[in-house]
């Protein structure tokens, strides 16, 4: 490498350590992204207790003895949007500083949430009925805008009102009631008088807003920009799943339409939605050893001449085949080395392209399981276990070779830097000492 190259990567790198990340790292610790995230993480447990039905129902049809136990997944993964709507706000409270009304912003939010979904009274007024979808994967998009128009009307007059402060001779039990009140009051006011008395679907609403959203996030190109946002930021050490908020809005409703579309029997690969957890992630394929689909590095540094690097490569392969590469990411590292950083960004962009491609054309049929966020299954035998086609191992290698090729050369400038410095530290040999 040049002087002049290496001076313009180190001014690149420059900027990325002291602009970019910095800006990322601010990002990340948005109280209302964070807050937004981890209430999505909070309620992975009850998506993965519904997944696990998925899978077991696979091993029903071969077994057909067994009993039926979609009554687990029903009251769990299907009551998603509800618990959506109390987690949320329940996270953003804490994230805000707002402790006190955490499970008060909950309840009123899951309180609107049903009031958005526009249930039916009967004519005496003495039962209710819902849509049971709107509880579930479907309804999630509107549970968090929901979930977040309530943390939002708890913050302000949080923030802004707050009646009473420290001092006040007013009982401590009775300043909370009064705080509890008025935003819990003025959060149901306003979505009932919008639902209720002027008639306006709010459900209706939010889809409506959020479509061209969902239409650009499952565009091969907004596929790609979320790829790269997501692979880059792991580059710099930003953790992939601060963006699974976000992606859940898009990610979780398409792979419920996939999946009602099979069941109808409407389902086209040239339509469906790619841009879903399930193949993105639960394939295995895109990010095939982790993010930046670092397996193919993990398996040259195996054969790497370099001590160090056939060290680390025998260390992280276990991880590896579960797509679990936080061992080589910082290890090697990844994280701000400006040689790896780019086929860590560059392979799953030509994953992206590919998968696409051969769902859409029908050479690897579409995931048929609901698995949301769930990266971490065996490698080969995932692509079988999420769409049932044999095929998935045919092409999980060929994924595995693409990336190996790509890696090739970035590997090699790495290993060359590796074992010079690794010569450099080797102690001389037969070397005679001065003055003896």
């Amino acid at each position: 490498m040049s002087e002049e190259t290496e001076e313009r990567v180190g001014g690149f790198m420059g900027w990325i350590e002291s602009t970019l990340a910095p800006a990322a790292q601010r990002l990340m610790d948005n109280p209302w992204l964070a807050g937004l995230t981890s209430g999505v993480m909070k309620c992975l447990p009850f998506i993965l207790t519904g997944c696990l039905i998925f899978f077991y129902n696979a091993i029903r049809s071969w077994l057909p003895a067994l009993p039926d136990l979609t009554v687990v997944m029903r009251w769990t993964f299907q009551m998603l949007a509800l618990f959506y709507a109390f987690m949320i706000p329940h996270e953003l409270m804490e994230s805000l500083g707002h402790r006190s009304y955490k499970v008060t912003a909950g309840l009123a939010a899951v309180r609107c949430y049903l009031c958005v979904m526009g249930g039916r009274l009967d004519d005496s007024g003495a039962s209710i009925s819902f849509d049971f979808s709107k509880f579930g994967p479907t309804g999630s998009v509107v549970a968090m805008f929901t979930a977040v128009f309530v943390a939002l009307v708890f913050h302000l007059y949080a923030r802004h009102v707050h009646l009473f402060r420290k001092g006040s001779n007013v009982p401590a039990f009775l300043q909370g009631w009064i705080n509890d009140i008025i935003p819990i009051f003025s959060s149901i006011l306003v979505t009932g008088v919008v639902v209720e008395m002027a008639r306006v679907d709010l459900y209706d609403v939010f889809q409506t807003v959020f479509a061209p959203v969902q239409f650009v996030a499952q565009s091969l190109p907004g596929n790609l920009l979320v790829q790269f946002i997501s692979n880059f930021s792991a580059t710099v050490g930003i953790s992939g799943w601060t963006w699974a908020g976000i992606n859940a809005l898009y990610q979780i409703p398409a792979q419920s339409a996939n999946l009602a579309a099979m069941q109808a029997g409407t389902f086209d690969p040239a339509t469906a939605y790619v841009n879903v957890s399930e193949a993105m992630s639960g394939l295995g394929l895109v990010n095939l050893g982790g993010m930046g689909a670092t397996l193919a590095l993990n398996i040259w540094f195996l054969m790497s001449k370099c001590r160090k690097l056939r060290t680390l490569g025998r260390v992280a392969i276990g991880p590896a085949m579960f797509n679990i590469n936080e061992p080589i990411v910082y290890g090697a590292p990844i994280v701000y080395n400006p040689i790896l950083m780019v086929p860590a960004i560059v392979c799953p962009l030509v994953g992206t392209v590919m998968l696409t491609v051969i769902l859409r054309t029908g050479l690897l049929a579409f995931p048929n399981v609901q698995a949301s966020m769930v990266g971490t299954l065996p490698v080969m035998a995932c692509t079988v276990m999420l769409t049932g086609d044999l095929r998935g191992i045919l092409w999980w290698f060929v994924f595995l070779a693409v990336y190996m090729v790509i890696w090739y050369p970035f590997f090699r400038v790495f290993e060359k830097g590796q074992l010079a410095e690794e010569a450099a530290q080797e102690p001389t040999v037969g070397r005679g000492t001065s003055g003896d």
